[in-house]
């Protein structure tokens, strides 16, 4: 699976500073066995705080489930701070899936991110590098990303 996605600073962005939901560098920081087990899939030696949010046709949201994440990884046990805690709740969990992004002549190995139950149009990009400072991305870039992996079984997908 190849999509396009356009870089979107992160969805609480856009409001007054210290309200809205964390950003994933905070949520990475709550939750130290996401980063371990992040690590573990890729074989990463480090992860990049935070993740890269890309705006996304529905269809690619979509697609993603159809494919076996490289990582599964349950709502139980995720921390977010009050009075947020029942994100990962609606969430229920979030799938990661192995991939490469592309921008220009650069290429970086990523994790794409998306809930099993998803926020709309928005996929995350995870990597051992800061994605921002490796593409000198700003906001409204576009991203190309290419997902590897096996599809799911007939029916698995949530």
């Amino acid at each position: 699976m190849v999509f396009t996605g356009r870089v979107q600073p992160r969805s609480s962005d856009g409001r007054r500073a210290g309200t809205g939901p964390p950003g994933e560098a905070e949520i990475q920081r709550l939750n130290p066995s996401r980063e371990s087990a992040i690590r573990r899939v890729t074989g990463w030696e480090t992860l990049a705080p935070g993740s890269l949010n890309l705006l996304v046709e529905d269809a690619v949201v979509d697609g993603l489930a159809a494919f076996e994440p490289a990582l599964e990884e349950p709502a139980a046990g995720i921390v977010y701070p009050s009075p947020y805690e029942s994100i990962p709740k609606i969430r229920r969990a979030y799938w990661y899936y192995a991939a490469t992004a592309h921008r220009g002549d650069r290429d970086e190995s990523v994790l794409v991110r998306r809930a099993m139950v998803p926020v709309r149009g928005v996929v995350e990009l995870f990597s051992a590098v800061s994605l921002t400072d490796t593409f000198k991305l700003v906001t409204g870039d576009l991203v190309s990303v290419e997902v590897h992996g096996s599809r799911r079984s007939s029916g698995t997908a949530t």
